[in-house]
């Protein structure tokens, strides 16, 4: 493999969708918009499990087994990943609804959203899970934090980069994932995050 494929690979584990929202997850715990969580480290735990955890673990044992990658390739062998995926993350929804953090409630059903509809747009093509899970919590990140966030949305042409290089999408495929990240997690900060409004909602 040469150096640029390697590079590739190591991207799309670095940005994957698991790991990247890891790294939102804790930069909303690190740098909390609303109010300190009053337990950090159970938040941070619970937000692992059912964001990062959850919706791969399925994915890791069928690997073991031999019949998936771990970016299950496949087009028609995603469906009931991307099911068990969206079961996590609307425990996930439920449980920080529950416990009254408003931060990880709406980035859990801001994933619900958004492979949800990653999941509907598969039936058609294989949409960028790469794509849409970076775009979207850029967005999110950037809806919270303000334009200071900005610079971040540069990570985004080297999950285009690395996902071409690897052959594994082609540009439409990337595209679309990242018009659904952006547009769903859009409307999901607009009707229930609530700092954020635009008049035609509020």
């Amino acid at each position: 493999m040469d150096t640029s494929k390697t590079l590739a690979n190591i991207l799309s584990y670095v940005l994957s969708p698991t790991v990247f929202a890891f790294y939102v997850i804790l930069t909303f715990l690190l740098f909390p918009p609303l109010h300190h969580p009053e337990n950090i480290l159970v938040s941070l735990l619970l937000a692992i499990l059912f964001l990062c955890i959850f919706p791969v673990i399925m994915i890791l044992y069928f690997k073991q087994k031999g019949k998936v990658d771990i970016w299950v390739s496949n087009q028609d062998q995603r469906l009931p990943f991307y099911l068990v995926a969206i079961i996590g993350y609307i425990i996930g929804s439920i449980i920080f609804y529950t416990r009254g953090e408003t931060t990880l409630f709406v980035l859990s059903v801001a994933y619900v959203g958004v492979t949800s509809a990653v999941t509907i747009g598969n039936f058609s093509t294989k949409v960028s899970s790469h794509s849409a899970g970076v775009a979207g919590p850029l967005l999110a990140v950037t809806l919270v934090y303000g334009i200071l966030a900005l610079p971040a949305f540069l990570l985004l042409p080297l999950v285009f980069w690395s996902r071409l290089k690897l052959n594994a999408h082609s540009l439409t495929q990337l595209t679309l994932g990242t018009i659904i990240g952006m547009v769903v997690t859009f409307f999901v900060y607009v009707l229930l995050y609530p700092t954020i409004s635009i008049p035609i909602i509020s």
